[in-house]
Formats: C-alpha cells, sequence, structure tokens
C-alpha cells in the first residue's frame, strides 16, 4: 500500500493581490488553505509550508517557514520534504491557491500507480491548455530528495524554480478536471473561482 505524505506551499507574498492574505480567501465558507488541506487528506502527513494566517486546520497538520523566507517554491518543498517523516513512498505536492484542487487527486493517485510500476518518479497535472502544473503532482520521495539535493549550490535552494526542481525527473502528464487547476494570484481570478474576503482591492 502507497505511504504518501503531503507539502501545500503557502508562502507567496500575493503581490498580484496587493499583499492580501490569499490563503484567507473564502470559497463556499472555506479559506483557500483550508480546503487544499483536506484535499490532502489522502495523505498520512501533512505540513504546510509558509503562513496558516486565518485557516482553522486539524490538530495533525504542522506549519513551517522556507529558509530564507519567501525563497521561492523550490526552497519551501525542501523545507516541506525536511519536516516529514523519513519512510514515505512518494510526497504529493500541491500549491494553498487552488480550491478546486480535490478533483486533481484520484487521476494523479490512479497515474502515479501506472508511472512508478514502469519505472518513473512521478505524475504532474497539465490544464486545459496543456500547460504542466509543476505545483500539483505526486513525486517518489526517493527522487524528489535527490532533485532537491542536485537543485542546491553550497546547501541552499533559494530562488529555484519549480520548473528547474523537477526537470530531471521523469514524470508524466495526467490529464485533470478544468477547476482542479485553478488557481488564485490576481483579484480577476478571485471572482472566477467565486471567492470572498480580502483587504485592499
Amino acid at each position: 500500500m502507497l505511504v504518501l505524505d503531503a507539502v501545500i506551499l503557502m508562502g507567496g507574498r500575493a503581490e498580484r493581490l496587493g499583499g492580501a492574505a490569499k490563503g484567507d480567501l473564502r470559497v463556499e465558507g472555506r479559506t483557500l488553505l483550508e480546503r487544499v488541506v483536506a484535499a490532502a487528506e489522502v495523505a498520512r502527513d501533512r505540513v504546510v509550508v509558509g503562513e496558516a494566517g486565518a485557516s482553522v486546520l486539524p490538530d495533525d497538520v504542522r506549519v513551517v517557514r522556507e529558509e530564507p523566507p519567501f525563497g521561492g517554491p523550490a526552497a519551501a518543498v525542501a523545507a516541506g520534504v525536511r519536516a516529514l517523516g523519513g519512510d514515505a513512498d512518494a510526497v504529493l505536492l500541491l500549491a494553498g491557491d487552488q480550491p478546486f484542487v480535490a478533483a486533481a487527486i484520484e487521476p494523479l493517485l490512479a497515474g502515479f500507480a501506472r508511472v512508478t510500476d514502469a519505472g518513473g518518479d512521478g505524475v504532474r497535472a497539465v490544464d486545459a491548455g496543456g500547460r504542466a502544473q509543476h505545483l500539483t503532482c505526486i513525486v517518489r520521495r526517493a527522487a524528489l530528495e535527490a532533485a532537491i539535493d542536485a537543485a542546491s549550490v553550497d546547501g541552499s535552494i533559494d530562488g529555484v524554480s519549480m520548473r528547474r526542481l523537477l526537470e530531471p525527473l521523469r514524470l508524466a502528464d495526467v490529464a485533470v478536471p478544468h477547476e482542479a487547476t485553478m488557481d488564485v494570484d490576481t483579484w480577476a481570478d478571485v471572482d472566477r473561482v467565486g471567492a470572498t474576503g480580502g483587504e485592499g482591492r
């Protein structure tokens, strides 16, 4: 049986939202972060990297911070992986601003089973336009740790992009429902997903 842990990234500056606390925006009564954490409940262990803000998270969900703060998504992934236990088979990576990402979990799990049986490193979601979603994926734990080590310079992964981090890995693309990859970067996105809240609009 697959042992899966999850790392959820919620540490950006939300500059296109004027610095509003993105994770505190609400869709259908729950914050964006609460919805993503719930989507990751298939995982044994869940770590949020960044700020929990106003979200009320389950007691077993830990919140950590990348070093340096705002060091980029790869640095956040590395911090999250370090905070997990060491015996998981794979890690589910999710962005904390995708309110409907739960729809991606089942297709990713099914794809992961097929790909790793064939010797691959994992799977990543692709959106309706065929664009790879580097923060909606499942990766073998050992392969992800090797990629983090390979991308580090003098022990630091500050400023490394997710594309560069995952580039060495053999990831298969998995089509997921359109809504699963909808994220919130701008006020137009806020309206598109039906979110409420946020200051400074």
